[in-house]
């Protein structure tokens, strides 16, 4: 059985030391440093181009031996949940325009990572769940754009040509990249280099480059005021309702559609968990002058982790001890 490693434990706790520092540093300095941006997005790119590098597109046609089940979790990933967001967030988050902003930017994107190892805790189907990973991440890609535009610029406004910039340098462009390269080093190096040291070391640079351009954007941004602070207890509450709603529409649509615990698990996995990573470059090219948008997109994680392993234990617990899946 797979475990979360060291690293994705306490990965949310380094990010968020990553925000604390950063703040701090811009409070000692007391002025904004618009420089820093160009940093950011050199970083922000990195990132990208990290989290979609072991992703293997040819794999797409996969998913399709499961035809049901792989088009219900399609159109919950990208047609329920940015509706559903996007709803919520009215609800809870109406007063607070940037937060609300950061709230849908961090669900949009499907995670393309460590739902897998969750999906394993709670003996899930995971070779079904890798073959949703090429659909989760050319999709993110694709339809990025329209959600932007429909559902957040309804917001705060956002310049179209400053909407394409942002998505084709900090999507389109990584994805493409990280393609190639895969491709030349696969051939040259081999699959077990690629998916073992290499993908083992880009990993922790990807974590270190990341700590790097959440501070650089806390520290070239506004100071953040006390009452912004405050104000994390409503993003908070949102974040936890997604998980559990998510959660309680994975089961229930798998009982409707009889698709059986191992599907049922993946399923929920692959709505609940969200790709934080690949909207930070978003939001920082889209939204300058914005921090608190940032902030609900890191905060995104923190909350994550808990509530994807609270939920494992309770699909472990309904499989065991109610037999609702037998």
């Amino acid at each position: 059985m797979a475990r979360l490693s060291t690293k994705d434990k306490e990965k949310p706790f380094i990010l968020i030391g990553a925000v604390i520092l950063g703040i701090i540093i811009q409070r000692i300095i007391g002025r904004e440093i618009p420089q820093l941006i160009y940093l950011t997005e050199i970083g922000v790119f990195f990132v990208i181009f990290a989290v979609m590098l072991p992703v293997e597109i040819k794999d797409v046609g996969k998913a399709f031996k499961k035809i049901k089940p792989t088009a219900i979790v399609l159109f919950v990933n990208f047609i329920f949940i940015p509706a559903f967001a996007w709803t919520m967030g009215w609800l809870i988050l109406k007063n607070y325009p940037d937060f609300w902003v950061g709230a849908i930017l961090y669900t949009l994107t499907p995670c393309i990572g460590w739902y897998l190892i969750f999906t394993d805790i709670a003996k899930g189907d995971v070779p079904w769940g890798i073959a949703l990973l090429p659909w989760n991440i050319t999709l993110q890609v694709a339809l990025m754009p329209l959600y932007l535009y429909i559902l957040v610029g309804k917001i705060i406004p956002v310049d179209i040509m400053t909407l394409a910039r942002s998505v084709g340098l900090f999507l389109v462009a990584p994805f493409a990249l990280s393609y190639l390269i895969q491709k030349i080093l696969i051939k040259t190096k081999g699959r077990d280099y690629f998916f073992g040291p290499f993908k083992s070391a880009m990993g922790e640079v990807k974590l270190w480059a990341l700590v790097i351009v959440i501070m650089s954007m806390f520290i070239s941004q506004r100071s953040l005021d006390v009452s912004d602070i405050n104000k994390v207890g409503l993003l908070i509450i949102f974040l936890i309702a997604f998980f559990f709603v998510l959660f309680i529409l994975a089961v229930i649509i798998g009982k409707l559609f009889n698709l059986g615990y191992e599907d049922t698990v993946t399923m929920a996995f692959t709505t609940t968990a969200r790709n934080s990573e690949a909207v930070i470059g978003v939001a920082v090219a889209a939204f300058p002058g914005h921090p608190l948008v940032y902030l609900a997109i890191i905060l995104g994680p923190v909350v994550e982790l808990p509530m994807l392993l609270l939920l494992a234990r309770i699909l472990l617990g309904l499989k065991e001890h109610l037999a609702i899946w037998r």
